[in-house]
C-alpha cells in the first residue's frame, strides 16, 4: 500500500517491476537505478522538494496546521474552565 501511494499518488519513487515469481532481477534494478540518476530520478527529486517545502510551510510556527492545533487546543481549554 504504501509503494502504491508513494509511486502512483505521490510520483515521489519508483518502483521496479517483479517477475513472475515475485522477484525483482539484477538487470530491473539496473534499470530503476539509471533511471533514477539520469532521467525520472530529477523530476522525482522536484517532486520530493516541492513536497518537502510545502510540509514546513504548513508546519512552521504561522502555518496552517500549527494554527488549526492552537485553535483545537483553545477551544478544549475553554471547555474545561467553562
Amino acid at each position: 500500500m504504501n509503494a502504491v501511494m508513494l509511486t502512483e499518488d505521490l510520483k515521489v519513487a519508483w518502483r521496479p517491476k517483479a517477475d513472475e515469481n515475485g522477484i525483482i532481477g539484477r538487470a530491473e534494478i539496473a534499470k530503476a537505478m539509471k533511471g533514477l540518476i539520469k532521467g525520472e530520478g530529477k523530476q522525482i527529486r522536484n517532486r520530493m522538494r516541492g513536497l518537502k517545502d510545502a510540509a514546513a510551510k504548513v508546519l512552521g510556527e504561522d502555518g496552517d496546521s500549527t494554527k488549526s492545533l492552537a485553535e483545537l487546543a483553545q477551544k478544549w481549554k475553554n471547555k474545561i474552565i467553562n
